[in-house]
Order: C-alpha cells, then structure tokens, then sequence
C-alpha cells in the first residue's frame, strides 16, 4: 500500500506520467522531458524536467511546507470518492523523508529516482514512449480513471 500512495504521489506531483499521451514519440510529458529531443528520456532530464519544485514552493524557499502542498489543486470534479489527493496528510508525511515538516530538493530527488527505476520497464535507464504511455494508464487506473 506504501509503494501505491508514494507512486501516486510521485505521479501527481511530479505531473508527470498522467499527463503523457497516446502516440507516436514519447508523448506530451515525453516531449516536455526529452531536453535533446531524442525520443528517450533519461533520468537526468526526468529529474530536471519535474517542475512541482517550482509551481508549489509559493515562497521560493527551496523547500515545499505543508501549507504549500495543501494548497496544490485538488483532484478533478467527479472523481469517485476515495480516489485522487484527499486531504494528503500521508502522503505527505511519506514524503517528507527526514520528518521535518518540508519536502526538499533531496526528498524529491530521491522519489524522482525511485519512480524512474518503477517506470523503465526494460531498465535500459531512458524511459521509451512506451514505457511513458505505460505509466500513464498506471496512474489512471490508481487515480480511480482508468479506461
């Protein structure tokens, strides 16, 4: 259940993989990861294309509070109960490795890698279109949107 809610909020926040779409080449999020334009994205451009950093640090600390993630938009109108971000105090509570009260670079760091290990399929370390697309119908499915 713990690997879940930590995949999950590695896909939420990272607006990643649930924002890929089906298609030739890597797809939306793909394109916007793929720095060298490839078709292959690499852990070092998963890590610098995530952009939660940026949109949730609403004081431009480095580091993301509470009250921030609190504050990230919340999940779609008509999603089933149950699903999507709740109130998030788990998942932040997961997140937030070293227990003090902020997720930090590191912290996101160290989801992004984990994520990327979960996602390359083959573990040829670049994630393909394919694998991309495969963990965007993951992350429908574990937000309750699944087709």
């Amino acid at each position: 259940m713990k690997t879940y809610l930590i995949a999950g909020a590695m896909l939420a926040l990272t607006a990643g993989a649930a924002s890929a779409q089906p298609g030739p080449g890597p797809g939306r999020m793909g394109a916007r990861l793929d720095a060298d334009g490839d078709g292959k994205v690499t852990l070092a451009e998963f890590k610098a294309g995530r952009q939660m950093m940026q949109h949730l640090d609403a004081n431009k600390d480095g580091k993301i509070s509470r009250a921030e993630f609190d504050a990230r938009p919340q999940r779609k109108a008509g999603a089933p109960e149950g699903k999507g971000r709740g109130d998030g105090s788990r998942m932040f509570g997961m997140m937030d490795a070293n227990n003090d009260g902020f997720i930090d670079k590191a912290e996101m760091d160290r989801m992004a890698e984990k994520r990327f290990s979960r996602m390359d399929a083959d573990g040829d370390g670049v994630l393909s279109a394919t694998e991309l697309q495969a963990a965007r119908q993951g992350a429908r499915g574990m937000m309750g949107g699944g087709k």
